[in-house]
């Protein structure tokens, strides 16, 4: 770790590489839990970032670490749930990646209150570039289960809402936009046509009944905590910026 934050030029060009040369010889999880526990007392909130941007990618896309998504995406145990919290409190540094990470999870009612929070952060083009990686990551075979989920919309719709976000904050010229506004229109918007109130709101009850019985992991994760903490980690980049800002040479050299 004390390397690539003192050699970013290794960290972009081999970083990668060598944390899934690392994932291939050791386990996946135990490498991204130590990672993240190391990156969570990170001090340098722009190094903590570009780490957590190059860590979720290599979770999204190399197959080496299958199994490690296919438990994050379930959290059928404590064990699980646990991981997403640790995960999640450094995936913290950088916005989008910890949309994906609740993508990933399928915690998708987290993911819409992330992406309201969208309103207070600096839209910079390092922003939006990321929000349009995730857009084509969304159109890839892993994330087959969400674009399914669109499908029940009675169900979905915190999921609908935040691709619509994403949607918004996009510019309406770029190829992520119309991607992502296509796969929008095929949700099906006939669902009331179909489903009375008085029948949606019995199946709401039920679903919460359900919840309330069935010994869910997901119900031990505070969402509400880890919100404050997302907060408190963003605006310590806040505070990080304003330092850079007022410390940067002028361009008269003052």
């Amino acid at each position: 770790m004390d390397l690539f934050r003192t050699d970013r030029g290794l960290l972009e060009a081999r970083g990668s590489f060598i944390i899934r040369q690392l994932c291939m010889l050791l386990s996946p999880e135990d490498i991204y839990k130590t990672l993240s526990e190391t990156l969570a007392n990170e001090p340098d909130t722009n190094f903590a970032a570009i780490m957590v941007k190059i860590l979720s990618s290599i979770l999204l896309t190399s197959t080496e670490l299958h199994d490690l998504r296919v438990k994050l995406k379930n959290l059928q145990t404590t064990e699980s749930a646990d991981l997403f919290v640790c995960l999640y409190k450094t995936w913290c540094h950088n916005p989008i990646a910890l949309v994906a990470l609740c993508f990933l999870s399928q915690n998708y009612d987290h993911a819409c209150k992330l992406v309201q929070l969208f309103a207070d952060i600096e839209v910079t083009v390092d922003f939006l570039i990321e929000i349009d990686k995730l857009v084509q990551l969304l159109e890839s075979p892993i994330f087959t289960y969400l674009r399914l989920a669109l499908l029940d919309v009675e169900n979905n719709q915190t999921l609908i809402r935040a691709l619509c976000g994403l949607l918004m904050l996009l510019p309406g010229k770029t190829d992520a936009f119309h991607v992502l506004r296509r796969r929008l229109e095929c949700v099906p918007n006939f669902i009331d046509k179909f489903t009375s109130l008085d029948k949606r709101v019995a199946n709401l009850s039920m679903n919460a009944k359900v919840n309330e019985t069935t010994n869910d992991p997901r119900k031990n994760i505070n969402f509400d905590e880890l919100q404050q903490y997302y907060l408190a980690i963003q605006n310590k980049h806040v505070d990080s910026k304003k330092q850079r800002y007022r410390y940067a040479p002028t361009s008269d050299g003052l």
